[in-house]
């Protein structure tokens, strides 16, 4: 099959479960379609120990089925996809005391053969752009915090100090709808992007992470980030993907 403009990508994935927790509810997948779409997941699971794990990997396998079993345009492609995963991860929670309430949040890329790229998100996982050596955050939390910081009420300094900085104001799963975030994205070749749960970005210094993405390799990224991130404190389940499009 002929590759199109985004398909000589070089990625790698890494999850960890960091230094405190005693499970890692975080999951993530890479995905090639039939159309040779090419699909990047990262979620972070939360209710429980059982039910983030069961929510996260029920997220990346339902987005990435529900992905490939689509006709539709890439961005409504990614956006049915995510909105697909909510209601399933609704319905088993509703039925399953075991893990009654659990959600995940969800960052996606979407990059199709025909030469477009997409983000999706829903929650706090996010996704970042390298290029030239500037780091620029590409998803805009759901958050309290987050939210609070956009409307001027908290500045960024005590944004990422509040005692409820990790309180979602979405999610996939808690609830019978979602409205996930979708937009397209502008890539050159060279860019380096990193998906990744709040285990990372929730921690460690951005100069530090715009460090570690310089490393020579997408696996060695990977590989520093989550050193980053136990350096840090692990206080968090970790997970990245580091993804360097080469044109």
């Amino acid at each position: 099959m002929p590759k199109g403009p985004w398909q000589a990508v070089e990625v790698a994935s890494r999850t960890d479960v960091g230094r405190v927790r005693e499970s890692n509810q975080d999951a993530c997948g890479v995905f090639e379609d039939p159309r040779g779409d090419r699909l990047f997941v990262v979620a972070d699971g939360m209710g429980g120990h059982l039910g983030g794990e069961v929510a996260s990997q029920m997220a990346v396998e339902a987005i990435a089925e529900a992905c490939a079993a689509s006709d539709a345009a890439p961005a409504e492609r990614l956006h049915q996809a995510i909105v697909t995963a909510n209601r399933r991860i609704f319905e088993r929670a509703s039925g399953d005391s075991s893990v009654a309430g659990m959600g995940t949040t969800v960052v996606a890329v979407l990059l199709a053969r025909e030469g477009s790229a997409w983000v999706a998100h829903v929650g706090d996982s996010r996704l970042y752009r390298l290029r030239a050596g500037d780091l620029e955050t590409l998803t805009a939390d759901h958050s309290l915090v987050a939210e609070l910081e956009r409307g001027g009420y908290l500045s960024p300094e005590e944004a990422a100090r509040h005692p409820r900085r990790h309180e979602l104001m979405r999610s996939v799963g808690p609830v019978p709808e979602v409205e996930p975030e979708v937009a397209p994205l502008a890539l050159e070749p060279g860019d380096r992007l990193l998906l990744c749960t709040d285990g990372l970005c929730g921690y460690a210094e951005e100069a530090s992470i715009v460090q570690a993405l310089r490393e020579a390799t997408p696996e060695l990224a990977a590989r520093t980030l989550v050193e980053l991130a136990n350096a840090c404190g692990g206080e968090d389940n970790v997970t990245v993907q580091v993804l360097e499009l080469a044109g």
